[in-house]
């Protein structure tokens, strides 16, 4: 994990990006705030879905050893599906959203590669300690910790969000859901959209006015009138990139 961590600042450093707001979900959360950890001022801020901030327990590190092993023997058998689809969505997705549940198990039964899957969990499984707490060292940056309320990382989330600093950080539990992006698209955009205006990256209007929010912002910006942001002496404006039709 700290491996792929240290792969973000390669693509960094190749586009030429000064800093970044991260978005990551389960591994990929785990990897974003190892990043931010060792390069604070190359992000800007940190939106995390179901992150995990501790070391394997012994009850995960025995499944998903089970599992590798399953993946390297047989391929994605029916115990390894059923584990994939808890972990991602928690317990009985099909009675949430049955065609979302049929299209994940499609996915991992036909498009996913066992021998690749098996090493990534390995490497997961064998994740260390972020090593971070309120009374000590912890992320500098501002943090939207997110899960579902049916998701099987609650605990996990909560223990994260306490080692958080309490004045840059945000926990939110999205109810009816364990698969937040999939199943809440609509609750989670706006939940960002308001972390972003609480950055500045977001004007704090509807996206009917932004057009007239930056007319007013250029017209004032020779009398010094913009309202500077934590980054950079001037507003980052940007519409709402979720379109209206993924807001449901």
């Amino acid at each position: 994990m700290e491996e792929l961590a240290n792969q973000v600042n390669y693509v960094v450093g190749h586009f030429g990006i000064k800093s970044f707001i991260g978005f990551g979900v389960g591994a990929g959360a785990n990897i974003l705030a190892r990043f931010a950890l060792a390069h604070p001022l190359k992000v800007d801020a940190l939106a995390l879905i179901n992150c995990t901030s501790s070391q394997a327990g012994w009850i995960e590190w025995a499944y998903q050893k089970m599992n590798c092993r399953s993946l390297r023997a047989h391929g994605i058998t029916h115990s390894v599906l059923d584990y994939l689809m808890w972990h991602h969505f928690g317990r009985l997705p099909e009675e949430r959203n049955h065609d979302l549940a049929q299209m994940y198990r499609s996915h991992f039964t036909r498009n996913v590669n066992p021998t690749n899957l098996s090493l990534f969990i390995e490497s997961y499984v064998r994740r260390s300690d972020l090593c971070i707490g309120r009374d000590g060292d912890t992320l500098k940056v501002p943090v939207l910790n997110i899960t579902g309320a049916l998701s099987p990382h609650v605990d996990d989330t909560v223990t994260f969000n306490g080692r958080l600093n309490p004045s840059t950080s945000t926990w939110m539990k999205i109810s009816d859901c364990g698969m937040v992006l999939e199943e809440q698209p609509g609750k989670l955009s706006e939940a960002f959209r308001l972390f972003l205006q609480g950055e500045g990256y977001v004007a704090p209007l509807s996206p009917t006015k932004i057009v007239l929010y930056r007319r007013l912002s250029d017209a004032g910006a020779g009398a010094g009138g913009r309202r500077r942001c934590r980054h950079s002496p001037v507003i980052r404006i940007t519409e709402n990139p979720i379109s209206e039709a993924v807001v449901c």
